[in-house]
């Protein structure tokens, strides 16, 4: 009866009855019978119907970790990481290169039920589904300068969860950086161009530490902020700060006798017209960093992160791209590869996948691979084999690099 409810509910996504092979299909794989390849075949075509993001990537999940070992749910599933976040091509070395255009994801002919069905939605994690102000094509062409600044470059965050932010361009194909702050544990923000169009997008990695947090939106810009060649911001230096739409706030690098923390920088602002995530440019317009609202315990003068660290991240982040396989997580903000095998928790913060919020977790057996407390490695200090937690042997309590 199930695998009848697969045939009936593919036959019925074909003829453009969406709800009711939604229906069949989702009735069908309660059955513990439903496995293999007719599972993942299922999962397939719900995932081709469904408009929502984060419903859509856990039907990919659960069809890979159904039938890991079946070449076509191996291709179908790599295209879709890939379209997650579109990786720089190998030859391209330089940090604002392009990246390969990833084909619409489709379910396989081969599979029981014949074609692939017609979507009700684009089938790109990545196409914008909210209406734009005014219509758009190909890369964003900068628009009358204020006080020397190029408002193209800059871009406002909304739907966050304090309020609105700022992010600015660090790849010319759609990479911005904001700060961590600003979109929170949310992954997926609207971005309100400096032509007013707002276009989704995509919360695809952060770095808690740096309070930094990058989002990808498909757009394209002709070029980006010139950089700064200097390594640190030189005490007193006037410091421009862009806002959202454009305001512009002054200030100076202020001086302190604190020993500074490598990647931040102390300013004499005390206060931001938004959530942070401006881009900070000195007194030739060079772009020295991003305004965050962290403070010291004893002031309320604001830092800024520095541009440097910034796109050390972005290539840390290109590398895990390229790699593939892994699945954004919103609690830590890593790339995590257990999320992408169907695992229900990350493996680095033990955060819930938002889709094991509401179904009955199992024991996955497969997956003690990614959690090191079960990997019994032997620790290199102490040479226990207690196990880990979060890169802290549990015997000598020293910590350890683990991948």
């Amino acid at each position: 009866m199930s695998v009848q409810s697969v045939e009936k509910g593919i036959e019925a996504l074909k003829a453009g009855r969406r709800d009711e092979g939604v229906r069949l299909l989702r009735i069908a794989l309660r059955d513990p019978q439903i496995t293999g390849a007719m599972r993942a075949v299922a999962l397939l075509w719900l995932a081709q119907v469904t408009d929502e993001p984060v419903e859509k990537r856990g039907y990919y999940v659960e069809a890979m970790a159904a039938d890991p070992n079946n070449p076509q749910v191996r291709q179908i599933y790599e295209a879709y990481l890939a379209s997650q976040f579109m990786p720089p091509a190998p030859t391209t070395a330089s940090s604002t290169g392009t990246y390969p255009v990833v084909p619409p994801i489709v379910a396989p002919n081969t599979f029981p039920g014949g074609g692939a069905p017609t979507p009700s939605g684009s089938s790109s994690p990545f196409a914008p589904t909210q209406p734009t102000r005014s219509p758009g094509t190909g890369p964003l062409t900068p628009p009358t300068p204020q006080a020397g600044i190029s408002l193209h470059h800059v871009a406002t965050v909304i739907g966050g969860p304090n309020g609105p932010g700022t992010a600015f361009f660090v790849t010319r194909d759609g990479l911005l950086a904001t700060t961590r702050y600003v979109v929170g544990g949310q992954d997926r923000v609207v971005i309100e161009l400096a032509t007013g169009r707002q276009l989704d997008a995509y919360v695809v990695r952060s770095f808690p530490e740096y309070d930094l947090a990058f989002i990808y939106v498909d757009q394209q810009v002709t070029d980006l902020i010139p950089i700064s060649p200097l390594p640190n911001v030189v005490e007193d230096t006037f410091l421009t700060v862009v806002g959202p739409r454009g305001t512009i706030v002054r200030g100076r690098r202020r001086s302190t006798k604190k020993v500074m923390v490598t990647g931040w920088f102390p300013t004499d602002f005390t206060e931001l017209t938004d959530a942070g995530g401006s881009p900070v440019l000195d007194d030739r317009q060079h772009l020295v960093g991003m305004m965050t609202r962290n403070t010291s315990s004893s002031s309320n003068y604001m830092y800024g992160l520095h541009i440097t660290t910034i796109r050390n991240q972005v290539d840390l982040f290109r590398q895990e791209a390229m790699e593939g396989g892994r699945v954004y997580c919103v609690h830590c903000g890593i790339y995590s590869r257990a999320f992408s095998a169907g695992g229900y928790y990350c493996e680095h913060c033990g955060g819930l996948h938002p889709n094991a919020e509401n179904v009955v977790r199992l024991q996955q057996d497969w997956m003690k691979v990614f959690y090191v407390e079960t990997n019994r490695m032997a620790c290199p200090h102490c040479n226990a084999t207690v196990g880990f937690h979060k890169g802290t042997c549990l015997r000598c309590g020293r910590p350890v690099t683990v991948r």
